[in-house]
């Protein structure tokens, strides 16, 4: 979507994006807006920020509408906004002004002309969803025809065979780095690291050529047949801004995806492995480097194969997320604290522990195993989103609202 912004000459664009930063700040993430200031193409929304923009918008205009106005009230938008539907109105040009709080403006948009925010997107499945995840799959029609995501299947012999060309000295620069900015290495060795280097370039070389903006990896056929891991892959694919999963589940990969689309987070892909009825215990071998005050470089909890992330996450405010079922019908959504980075060898390789009490919701009535962490709060965000969707919230089986 595209939103040109109409201000006087008595006011600046620093005016502007300091006025009306929380609702610009929606505009971007719920409907991807491209957005300019008394810009000179005619756009899908003009927002007025001010009054005496009048004229500014009849010398700009062109086409044969229908028309999209903003105007919250503030610094006479609404009074500009008014005369400019009453021309349109003149001129027979069908128009509309959008008019309220932040929330209402945002409701009556989401229908009308917010892109959705997954609608072109291309999805890799590296290989078929892992054995155990017997209720993690997606109706891959469904996602096509109502979120307008398209999948695509990757043989995994192209991966291997890809791995194989990958130029040692390539590998080693990854390498090198990837231990330059770890505290240290505990298991693996510099073979390990030139191997998890190749799978990593090796996978990032397919979703370039196959223009992905994420994937998903059945990881332990890579263990088997590669002896390496797809861990750090992941790790820095994620942080490079390809979405990437574990096991083959679609479902939490829809997850990351949405939030790196809505709220612009990156997300922590991991199974639920303590509960108490203050806390839950969270952890997994990948992460995003950008969410960790520091890493380790560990081998593969599992197997002990390979190379895996030991992260330690700084102690925040966080979202627990997940969106699931075969065609995507329910959600779940809580903030929480960090209250412990904690580290056992029973677990896998990044661990942290949130102040939730997901007991009711796990152990009853659970969206699968895993599940994505985000920094900070979107809870709001989310349920908005959903609301928007028509997504049940898993926890009371009903529709959130959209405003």
């Amino acid at each position: 979507m595209k939103v040109n912004i109409l201000r006087s000459s008595f006011q600046n664009d620093d005016f502007v994006w300091t006025e009306y930063h929380e609702l610009l700040d929606r505009l971007k993430h719920e409907c991807q807006a491209e957005i300019t200031i008394n810009g000179k193409e005619m756009p899908d929304v003009v927002m007025i920020a001010t009054g005496g923009v009048e004229n500014l918008f009849k010398t700009q205009f062109s086409g044969n509408g229908p028309v999209t106005l903003i105007a919250d009230g503030r610094n006479n938008s609404l009074a500009a906004a008014l005369e400019i539907l009453t021309w349109l109105e003149g001129q027979g040009v069908e128009g509309k002004i959008v008019h309220g709080t932040n929330d209402e403006i945002m409701a009556s948009l989401s229908g009308a002309v917010c892109t959705p925010p997954l609608k072109g997107l291309r999805i890799g499945l590296f290989g078929q969803p892992s054995d155990w995840l017997i209720a993690s799959g997606v109706d891959r029609d469904y996602l096509l025809e109502h979120f307008g995501v398209e999948t695509l299947d990757i043989d995994l012999q192209q991966l291997i065979d890809g791995i194989k060309a990958v130029p040692k000295d390539e590998a080693v620069k990854v390498s090198e780095n990837i231990v330059r900015r770890s505290k240290g290495t505990v298991e693996p060795s510099s073979a390990d690291m030139l191997e998890a280097a190749k799978a990593y370039l090796a996978i990032k070389k397919i979703c370039q050529e196959e223009r992905l903006d994420a994937m998903t990896i059945r990881c332990f056929d890579i263990v088997k047949t590669c002896g390496t891991t797809s861990c750090l892959a992941l790790a820095l694919l994620n942080d490079e801004g390809i979405v990437a999963g574990c096991e083959g589940d679609m479902q939490t990969l829809m997850s990351m995806l949405l939030v790196k689309r809505l709220c612009g987070a990156e997300a922590f892909m991991a199974n639920p492995s303590q509960l108490t009825e203050k806390t839950a215990m969270f952890a997994h071998c990948t992460i995003p480097l950008k969410m960790c005050d520091d890493i380790t470089i560990r081998s593969h909890f599992e197997s002990g194969i390979g190379v895996a992330i030991q992260g330690v996450l700084p102690m925040t405010d966080y979202t627990i997320f997940k969106w699931g079922g075969p065609r995507l019908e329910r959600y779940f959504v809580m903030e929480a604290k960090a209250v412990e980075t904690p580290y056992s060898n029973h677990f896998c390789r990044t661990q942290i522990t949130l102040a939730a009490n997901l007991k009711p919701y796990l152990l009853q009535h659970p969206i699968g195993n895993h599940h994505v962490i985000i920094r900070g709060k979107h809870q709001a965000e989310i349920e908005r989103a959903m609301g928007k969707l028509r997504i049940k919230n898993a926890e009371c089986g009903i529709i959130t609202s959209g405003g």
